[in-house]
């Protein structure tokens, strides 16, 4: 009788803590990296041909600096209400990569606003979150509203997690 409740509980114990690292999201600091004083002076327009449409908006955010994953430059602008379109410059080349969850993304909103950083990473970290819906082909469905965690890794964002966001409405 005492061995069936000890296992019940030891059971019990396990599947908690498996439920709540399942649940826990990720951290910028999980995938750390360091940081390089990478430089490029421009975008290599040469071998991204699609990066002239965006000249002023590349050119200004390489003019800034690394702001991404050690040697990298996220880059954004408005596309719209709600809307962001984005890309990632490599500090070191200046190519510049397209990846798909950027490309026309979908801004979280509520009853109290738009949410503050709905792209949000940092210098030391190959870890992207995006808070909304991330972009899509032209013909392809919304993906549903959320928390996308994303990993830089090979020049490709990796979906790592996803949780989902209740609407209010």
């Amino acid at each position: 009788m005492q061995r069936a409740v000890l296992i019940a509980l030891a059971t019990l114990l396990l599947s908690m803590v498996a439920g709540a690292q399942a649940s826990k999201e990720p951290t910028f600091s999980t995938y750390k990296v360091t940081i390089e004083r990478a430089r490029a002076k421009s975008i290599n327009f040469k071998n991204n041909p699609g990066a002239r449409s965006f000249r002023s908006r590349l050119s200004e955010a390489i003019s800034n600096g690394v702001n991404f994953a050690g040697h990298y430059i996220v880059a954004g602008w408005g596309c719209g209400t709600g809307c962001i379109y984005g890309a990632i410059i490599d500090g070191r080349t200046g190519n510049v990569y397209w990846p798909l969850p950027l490309y026309s993304l979908g801004v979280w909103y509520d009853d109290n606003g738009y949410v503050d950083r709905p792209v949000d990473y940092r210098k030391n970290s190959r870890l992207l979150v995006i808070t909304g819906s991330p972009g899509v082909k032209d013909d392809a469905p919304e993906n549903p509203s959320g928390k996308y965690f994303y990993e830089w890794k090979s020049n490709r964002l990796k979906l790592v997690k996803f949780i989902p966001l209740k609407t209010t409405q």
